[in-house]
């Protein structure tokens, strides 16, 4: 079916495939797995026609036209490929920018769903898709208010109701999902797989697989380490969430009275209360679209309806006189949407020098032993344009953390991170996070939730 012989790939004078070998077959669905900066993405990329080799062939059994034209076009019928950064993406596809989730209140130039689709909602019906991954809810929504697993499932069906493909990438599809949401994708994977036909190709870390995924591929610095059979497990039962521990008595930092935050009809909070106090160690969850991001966003001086609700940072209502780099300079923050700011595929600078651009006053010896901590001395001085994702994660949380300040937010700082760079952050934060340093933690995972934080915040 694809057969890919000897492929090396270089860019940027570097070697990021070297001498892979490699046959998918009917029938078999594959999950690459390996450590950050194994080449996993960059894999699937190449599959997909996006990057081409330096060296070696792939070979595709269905795409035979006799000139480069009828190659192309046959290659990018037959191969949907789905990025791990689709909001970037598809901000970029229909010249949008984040913060326009907050500011375009009311523009008619802001599509929604189903502008996006150019479909009704009958449309799915002919997918056959399970019920529970109908979108026709989110049909009315304008895009710049979709959470990231909700863009996920516009971006799937967008390229699902373009035609069925033989072939399915899809780069690191539950990462930022709630376990429900996972758990629908999971199954909706599974129909493509057992009921279309459609091979899947992904990348994942550990999570409970599709149960279609039969065959693993391991890369190690961009060449194969081992390809193995994949045994089904069953998917993990919710887990009891544990009881939040008492409030401390400290000084606010946060508080929220009585915030409404709606976007039309749509209500996202009503009668909001909530009080951050100095040195507490909160996780925010709940399920996706449910308005975690958003309330990040009214802490971090984004969102501009702060000025009009009884929102309190550092003892002052926002709109009081401070400016905004006033309440920036305050707190560390750390969340998915930096990837769309920093449009990555067109940084010729290296991490280092990005690292250094984003901050007035470097601490350059905080720098170098975070650098060290994460051991991303192999990678600091390569051009942001060649990084994976999660190099790429590595790189913005170092970002993050360099500069000790009261508050620090993090929003799913562990997505696409392995296991051994999970640690690190682990290890980081409990080496050289304050007592007094506040941290609210925006994750969908209980070992998350219970190893750093003491009070908990469900939204519904």
């Amino acid at each position: 079916m694809i057969e890919v012989k000897q492929v090396s790939v270089r860019r940027a004078g570097l070697p990021l495939l070297k001498d892979i070998t490699w046959r998918i077959t009917a029938g078999e669905h594959w999950v690459i797995t390996g450590a950050n900066g194994s080449g996993k993405t960059w894999l699937l990329e190449l599959l997909a026609g996006h990057v081409h080799a330096t060296a070696g062939e792939v070979v595709y059994d269905f795409v035979q036209g006799t000139t480069w034209d009828e190659r192309f076009a046959l290659r990018k019928q037959h191969i949907h490929y789905i990025p791990a950064h689709a909001l970037q993406v598809f901000l970029q596809q229909h010249d949008m920018f984040y913060q326009q989730r907050y500011y375009s209140m009311g523009d008619e130039r802001v599509p929604r769903v189903k502008d996006i689709l150019g479909v009704e909602a009958d449309a799915f019906e002919a997918l056959g898709m399970p019920a529970t991954f109908n979108i026709a809810s989110l049909l009315e929504i304008d895009v710049t208010r979709l959470s990231n697993g909700q863009l996920k499932k516009v971006v799937i069906l967008q390229q699902l109701l373009r035609g069925l493909p033989r072939v399915l990438l899809v780069d690191y599809p539950f990462e930022g999902l709630d376990p429900a949401s996972r758990a629908d994708l999971a199954a909706f994977l599974d129909h493509l797989a057992r009921q279309q036909g459609i091979t899947l190709v992904m990348t994942d870390h550990g999570h409970h697989l599709p149960a279609a995924i039969n065959r693993r591929l391991v890369l190690a610095a961009g060449t194969v380490k081992a390809i193995e059979p994949v045994q089904p497990s069953p998917w993990p039962a919710p887990v009891t969430p544990a009881p939040a521990k008492p409030l401390q008595d400290g000084t606010p930092i946060v508080e929220m009275k009585g915030v409404a935050i709606r976007y039309g009809s749509r209500t996202i909070l009503e009668d909001f209360h909530w009080t951050i106090r100095q040195g507490e160690r909160w996780a925010l969850t709940g399920r996706n679209g449910s308005g975690k991001t958003t309330l990040f966003s009214l802490i971090f001086a984004d969102h501009p309806m702060a000025y009009s609700q009884p929102v309190f940072l550092f003892g002052k209502r926002r709109g009081s006189g401070e400016s905004i780099w006033d309440i920036k300079n305050r707190i560390n923050y750390f969340g998915p949407e930096l990837i769309s700011y920093l449009a990555p595929q067109y940084r010729p600078e290296t991490a280092r020098t990005w690292i250094a651009n984003q901050h007035r006053q470097l601490n350059r010896q905080a720098l170098t032993h975070a650098i060290e901590h994460f051991q991303a001395q192999d990678f600091i001085g390569h051009p942001v344009k060649t990084l994976s994702s999660g190099q790429l994660q590595v790189m913005l949380i170092i970002s993050s953390l360099v500069s000790g300040r009261e508050l620090l937010l993090l929003d799913e700082p562990y997505q696409f991170l392995d296991a051994a760079n999970k640690e690190r952050l682990n290890d980081y934060l409990h080496e050289h996070l304050h007592p007094d340093t506040t941290l609210v933690l925006i994750t969908h995972y209980e070992d998350d939730i219970a190893r750093w934080t003491q009070q908990r915040l469900v939204l519904a």
